[in-house]
């Protein structure tokens, strides 16, 4: 995949989809590795890139954007979205 690839409409299909999902992926990975969730099977569970990309990344405005852009605001900004699901893990786990 060429990392200059733009990225011009919503939703992301194709090799682009595929790539953000592994840069997700591959965010993700270092981003529990350092908060080290109380419920990390149940965080890893609850974690959907797909989701997070089509759901919670793309906000108004954002397109076009390359990959590697993507890349840098995934790297940025995904902790906050790590955070909020391993404190729904907590809460889950809470409740059993």
């Amino acid at each position: 995949m060429d990392s200059h690839a733009v990225i011009e409409a919503l939703p992301v299909t194709g090799e682009l989809r595929v790539a953000l999902k592994d840069i997700a992926n591959r965010v993700f990975e270092r981003v529990v590795d350092r908060i080290e969730p109380e419920n990390e099977s149940l965080t890893r569970k609850l974690w959907d890139p797909g989701d997070y990309i089509d759901n919670h990344f793309f906000q108004d405005g954002m397109l076009p954007m390359t990959l590697d852009y993507a890349d840098y605001l995934i790297d940025a900004f995904l902790w906050h979205h790590v955070v909020d699901i391993a404190v729904q893990a907590d809460k889950q786990a809470e409740l059993n």
